[in-house]
């Protein structure tokens, strides 16, 4: 009978998993990737409590609640990987404000010009989007740079469905940027420190880096925030 539970637990889980990594989109992929570690951990420890393994069970069950996220009553130091909560990122053109939320990964702008002003992106019809794609692109600034961000990460999938023959917008020099700004853009708040700084410009690269799929835009407002905030 326990071997059967054990089975169909397989199976459920191994279905649970081809799901949730269809779903996920590649810049989530390694925080999934700790969760489920983790997730297995606790598990395999749970299987060892029962079988009378508990001496062995306990370390095991503490990594895969680090890993997880959660602390199991250790303190924080095994709560590796966790975020501080309500953090977001911010970064703004003249037409457009977005924002990351950390503890979600989702990000969505705001239009802040123009007939579509108020609006959320991911409010947006296809015929919206594409409108406010051509404003953006004679912007003059990095909007068009932006909303392709947003687009890479929302609808990875825009630019084939809209058989768009544009070269990738290029990051340009947007000009200095102030320490509020770079504060905004890394989601930290006034006083932070150079281990804070350097950590959040590190979370937030493995979310943007170019070679992982992500925005040079983003890329370049993340690296500049970081140079204005350890080298003012």
């Amino acid at each position: 009978m326990q071997n059967l539970v054990f089975a169909i637990a397989i199976i459920a889980g191994g279905y649970f998993l081809l799901r949730t990594f269809a779903r996920t989109p590649a810049s989530g992929m390694a925080l999934l990737v700790r969760k489920l570690g983790g997730a297995a951990l606790m598990g395999l420890a749970g299987l060892l409590a029962l079988r009378g393994g508990i001496n062995a069970a306990i370390p095991l069950f503490v990594v895969g609640a680090g890993l997880f996220g959660i602390s199991p009553g250790f303190g924080n130091n095994f709560n590796w990987g966790k975020r501080t909560s309500g953090q977001s990122s911010k970064v703004e053109t003249s037409l457009l404000a977005m924002e990351l939320d950390h503890d979600t990964g989702k990000m969505d702008g705001t239009i802040k010009a123009g007939n579509l002003k108020g609006r959320k992106l991911s409010s947006l019809t296809d015929g919206e989007i594409k409108a406010f794609y051509g404003t953006c692109a004679s912007a003059g600034d990095q909007s068009r740079a932006l909303l392709e961000a947003w687009l890479d990460r929302s609808r990875s999938s825009w630019r084939e469905e809209w058989q768009t023959g544009q070269e990738r917008a290029q990051p340009t020099s947007s000009g200095a940027m102030s320490r509020d700004e770079a504060l905004a853009v890394l989601g930290l708040r006034s006083g932070a420190g150079e281990d804070d700084i350097r950590k959040a410009h590190k979370r937030l690269m493995k979310e943007f880096h170019p070679d992982l799929g992500g925005s040079d835009y983003l890329a370049a407002k993340i690296n500049q925030a970081k140079d204005i905030l350890l080298h003012p």
